[in-house]
């Protein structure tokens, strides 16, 4: 269902006259602004005038994330965020999307201290999956979000079935998420390689839990039905933006 249909079946305006200011947590650069092109692009197709919800973006450097996430400090990670969280509240921000998937490890540390609404990704994700039907799913992205298990129990609790790539494909998956996509230097050789691994899965969807995967994944290339993350919070939040019974935290 397209996000016009779900706006205009939920009585949302349509006419995005009183939008929410939307806040973005940048984690890695290219998934956050895959996020927001999504926003502004599903916008257009409401309303050709060009309007669409006001939103700020904030990023520390990324180094200040990976540190945290190497080390599994979910605290220090949550107090990173918060600080984004914090500035974009002054700028005018009504409530925050954070375009990562693996930083959601902290989500409950996020929403306890944050003073704006934070939209949990990874239950948007799981209702996706349910509302689609499917009951198998393989979850891709960073080694820690596969391995450690970030939609397990989402998943499970919809009676969903988690399934993650062997050691070696999370190692390849992991190595073209850190190594070739986020600082911009993907190499198609090992696009294609990890494409065939994905391909020989039986299941009956791929979720692109990472929001950089988009840029090199999709439904045609990789043959099965995809959940992609990064697209699906842009439409959540142009959704949520333009509700007008939205309630701040």
């Amino acid at each position: 269902m397209s996000v016009k249909s779900i706006i205009q079946q939920s009585g949302i305006i349509s006419n995005l006259q009183r939008m929410k200011h939307i806040g973005i947590v940048d984690i890695t650069t290219v998934g956050a602004c895959l996020c927001a092109n999504e926003i502004v692009a599903q916008a257009a197709k409401i309303d050709s005038s060009g309007k669409h919800p006001e939103f700020t973006m904030h990023a520390f450097s990324y180094d200040q994330y990976k540190d945290s996430i190497c080390r599994k400090d979910w605290s220090s990670l949550a107090d990173k965020i918060c600080e984004s969280i914090r500035l974009l509240e002054k700028i005018g921000a009504d409530f925050i999307i954070i375009p990562s998937n693996t930083p959601h490890f902290a989500i409950d540390l996020i929403e306890k201290n944050s003073p704006l609404k934070v939209v949990n990704l990874i239950k948007i994700v799981a209702d996706e999956c349910q509302r689609k039907g499917f009951s198998k799913v393989l979850v891709l992205g960073t080694k820690l979000t596969m391995q450690g298990g970030l939609y397990n129990e989402v998943l499970n609790s919809k009676n969903i079935t988690p399934m993650i790539p062997t050691d070696n494909v999370c190692d390849k998956i992991e190595h073209l998420i850190r190594k070739e996509i986020i600082p911009s230097q993907i190499n198609s050789t090992t696009v294609e390689d990890v494409q065939q691994d994905i391909k020989k899965y039986d299941c009956d969807a791929v979720i692109l839990g990472c929001t950089e995967l988009p840029v090199v994944y999709n439904e045609n290339n990789l043959g099965k039905p995809i959940v992609d993350t990064t697209r699906l919070l842009g439409q959540y939040a142009l959704k949520l933006a333009c509700d007008d019974n939205f309630s701040p935290k």
